[in-house]
């Protein structure tokens, strides 16, 4: 879990603390439908929570690779390059990766 952004401690606490009020109110015998509220709200947050937790941790994750690619020396004898960063910025064909429109990847294998 990562609890550094504001995000994911908001949607944590509220989720969290819905279910926890929705539990306390079952103990407290209010009626069901009163208790049915407070599921139905803190549920969905908690579900939310966990879904842009892995959200923002996967972001960092590719993020952390991309800037483990740009430290890469370049070694393409097409375009003469010395860092991979430069061939990403001019998203050159001989040596990146390319996925749709966006570079997930650079090679350095000077046999390609």
């Amino acid at each position: 879990m990562d609890m550094d952004n504001l995000t994911n401690r908001w949607l944590a606490t509220l989720g969290i603390g819905a279910v926890i009020f929705g539990l306390a109110l079952f103990i407290l015998r209010v009626p069901v439908r009163t208790m049915l509220i407070f599921f139905a709200i803190g549920i969905p947050v908690v579900f939310l929570w966990l879904y842009a937790d892995e959200r923002s941790r996967r972001q960092k994750k590719e993020m952390e690779q991309l800037g483990q690619i740009q430290e890469q020396r370049c070694i393409c004898s097409v375009c003469k390059h010395e860092q991979a960063v430069v061939c990403m910025d001019q998203k050159c064909p001989c040596c990146i990766i390319l996925k749709g429109d966006s570079i997930i990847g650079h090679s350095i294998n000077p046999l390609q």
